[in-house]
């Protein structure tokens, strides 16, 4: 019986070992599923890259300039309207000199 024992330790030894070493191994379905995830980022990497280079190309947003523009026009606009009053005011002037002008002129003839 001794004899038995060692040999019978030596061999539960070994299937353990190998028991061991095949516990070692990937689960297939696992790798199957890691590849499939990475094969999912590198396809969302690339999505992502292409979305990031589109990004780039959008012009900036310009509303505030827009905005600045839009109060520059306005006061143009006032300023055009005071502009045009004070024309309107000199012509009168300008029409009140010539007839004061061609009152003198009458009144003084020229030889």
């Amino acid at each position: 019986m001794k004899s038995i024992f060692p040999l019978w330790g030596r061999c539960v030894a070994a299937l353990s070992i190998c028991v061991a070493l095949n516990s070692c191994g990937d689960d297939p379905a696992l790798v199957l599923k890691r590849d499939e995830q990475r094969a999912e980022i590198s396809k969302l990497q690339g999505e992502l890259s292409i979305l990031q280079e589109r990004m780039e190309q959008i012009p900036p947003d310009r509303s505030a300039k827009i905005d600045e523009l839009k109060q520059q026009a306005e006061d143009n606009r006032t300023q055009i309207s005071t502009l045009e009053s004070e024309v309107e005011a000199l012509e009168k002037e300008k029409a009140d000199v010539e007839k004061q002008h061609q009152a003198y002129r009458r009144k003084y003839i020229a030889k």
